[in-house]
This record gives C-alpha cells, sequence and structure tokens, in this order.
C-alpha cells in the first residue's frame, strides 16, 4: 500500500504551503496531498508545477498523492489540460487522484497502471449523503475503472447521514475505501470511519480543502489517544 500506516493521514498542501512549510511541521503526516487545483503561483505551467512536486519529494519525503480536481466537484479552478500534469508529474507521485465520472478517468487508469502508482477513483456530493444503495452504484462504477482504491466524500446534513457512511464503510470492510463525511456535523465521520478501515483521512495544515478538515495535529493527536497509532 506503500503506507507505513493504516489509517493514514494525508495533509492537503498547496505550492505555497511547499515553499514556506518546515519538515517538521508535518510531523504525524503519512503522505502529501498535493491540490494543484489550488496551486496559486504556477497560473498552470508544467515546468513551474513539476518544481513544486520535485520540491515536496526532496523536502518532505513523503509519498505523493497528485490532485488536481475537477470544479464540477469542488476544484478550486478548471484545469483542461490535467492528464497532460499528470503524466508529467509521473516520477514525484505513488498516488493519483481522479473523478469516478470524469472523462479522463479511463485514461489515468491507463497511465498509472503502466507506472505502478495506485489510483484513487473519487466522488463527491457537496448537497448530500446519497443512500446506501445509491453509494453501491457509485461503488461499482468506481471498480468497473479498476480503481485501486474508493473515495466517496458526502455532505453530512444530518446524524443519519454519518450512520449510513459507517454502515457503507462496515459493508466495504474488506476492499480499499476512503469514506468522508464533510461538513461541520461530519467532522466524527474523519475519526471514527477510519477506525473501521476507511484507509486515508484527510488533514489540513493552512487552508481546508474541503469543509469539516480537522487539522493535521488534531487529527494526530486523537489518533494516539485512540490508540489507532502510536507514533
Amino acid at each position: 500500500m506503500l503506507l507505513k500506516n493504516l489509517p493514514a493521514i494525508a495533509v492537503v498542501l498547496t505550492d505555497r504551503d511547499i515553499l514556506s512549510i518546515s519538515k517538521e511541521s508535518l510531523e504525524g503526516a503519512d503522505l502529501i496531498e498535493l491540490r494543484v487545483d489550488m496551486f496559486e503561483t504556477c497560473d498552470d505551467n508544467l515546468n513551474t508545477i513539476e518544481n513544486i512536486f520535485a520540491l515536496a519529494k526532496k523536502k518532505f519525503n513523503l509519498p505523493i498523492l497528485c490532485t488536481i480536481r475537477s470544479s464540477q466537484e469542488g476544484g478550486k479552478k478548471d484545469i483542461d489540460n490535467r492528464l497532460q500534469i499528470y503524466e508529467r508529474l509521473i516520477p514525484y507521485c505513488e498516488f493519483f487522484d481522479i473523478e469516478i465520472f470524469s472523462k479522463e478517468a479511463p485514461s489515468l487508469r491507463q497511465i498509472s497502471q503502466q507506472h505502478n502508482i495506485k489510483l484513487i477513483a473519487s466522488y463527491h456530493r457537496f448537497d448530500l449523503t446519497p443512500s446506501v444503495d445509491e453509494l453501491e452504484v457509485v461503488f461499482k462504477d468506481a471498480k468497473k475503472l479498476n480503481a485501486d482504491i474508493v473515495k466517496i466524500a458526502t455532505m453530512v446534513n444530518k446524524k443519519r447521514d454519518l450512520e449510513t457512511l459507517l454502515l457503507f464503510t462496515l459493508k466495504h470492510r474488506n476492499d480499499k475505501i476512503i469514506i468522508i463525511g464533510m461538513g461541520e456535523k461530519g467532522i466524527p465521520s474523519r475519526i471514527i470511519n477510519p477506525v473501521f478501515y476507511s484507509l486515508i483521512t484527510y488533514a489540513s495544515l493552512n487552508i481546508n480543502s474541503a469543509p469539516g478538515q480537522i487539522s493535521l495535529q488534531d487529527i494526530v493527536n486523537i489518533f494516539r489517544i485512540l490508540g489507532v497509532r502510536s507514533n
């Protein structure tokens, strides 16, 4: 799985973070998610983006997850040449993330397989949490892609949504899944679901990439208290 701890903690960073933070500030993180759609200084310039990834690999020596999120599922800006960027960043990445229903997903699956990069096929709903049956349809579509990991993140509006996400997590305990509830009411899912086989939880350092995200320091401390991890 390329990760020393499961559940793993991914810290979400931007280009400005890579340029400014110290290695010590990422203590407890298992991997870095670099959100290219949140980059501020690159203007989609391939050379500049590549330099950021090269610096991140050298500076922090952690596995890197490259995400170029579509604006339709929460990305901060539209990027037309996503496949070209992913291909350029192959030497620096252990993981790619792409939306299950994006037109680029099948091509990125082929690219990632050719270069031994794990593909996270993701699905985001920022308005609600669908039923377990609806989530099953999403999961099956992700498996048709032959994704290595299926990530589902939905908005939690009521307690029952947390129950739905936990039930789905338990149902797929033997699959490689990431299940996240977004929003303030979804915060418990970022702690509970990883205890029950959701592989990765996402933490913030300076900027939240999704509503309800917990800080890296807090999630590390919570996991230690729960005995989920010792380091």
